[in-house]
């Protein structure tokens, strides 16, 4: 068995997912993020952040568009690259509670459930935790999906490697 590190994040519409350790670079609570006109409402908000502009995604809204926006989030930085040929891409998800570190064994691994089927775009894995399915969000393929501008990479999208 082999145990490593994440952050769960609880995302609108209660969602949650997890992203590597290495992956959350920051936490800003309350936030002072500008609208972008005929932006998807997903990826309605942009941040200003280390002298770039980073497109901020909301996860919970891009799987089930009744759910209502995040009112006062916290938005997570994250980085990531899609190979080791690319630069490295940020962007921003909105939270509705600051992350939360957990670990994450092996043994957990599970197939992605019919429920979160929608999630095999952006998801690169799957874990049960607590009677739970917690998607493990593959950063570069989100932030890669249409309509989603990336600050610093042009990450292409892969076949998902989790299995059906």
């Amino acid at each position: 068995m082999s145990r490593c590190t994440g952050w769960l994040l609880h995302l609108s519409g209660g969602a949650a997912a997890v992203v590597g350790q290495r992956e959350l670079l920051h936490l800003i609570t309350q936030p002072q993020t500008h609208e972008v006109p005929c932006a998807p409402a997903y990826c309605r908000r942009v941040l200003v952040w280390e002298q770039g502009v980073l497109p901020v995604f909301d996860v919970g809204v891009w799987s089930d568009p009744a759910t209502a926006g995040i009112e006062a989030p916290v938005i997570a930085i994250v980085g990531f690259q899609a190979d080791g040929d690319t630069a490295p891409g940020f962007g921003g998800l909105l939270l509705t509670t600051p992350a939360q570190r957990i670990d994450v064994d092996d043994a957990w691994a599970c197939t992605l459930p019919p429920e979160l089927s929608g999630w095999r775009p952006i998801a690169c894995a799957c874990f049960e935790r607590d009677g739970r399915a917690l998607p493990v969000l593959d950063l570069a393929r989100l932030f890669a999906l249409p309509n989603v501008g990336i600050a610093g990479a042009s990450p292409t999208p892969t076949e998902s490697n989790i299995p059906a």
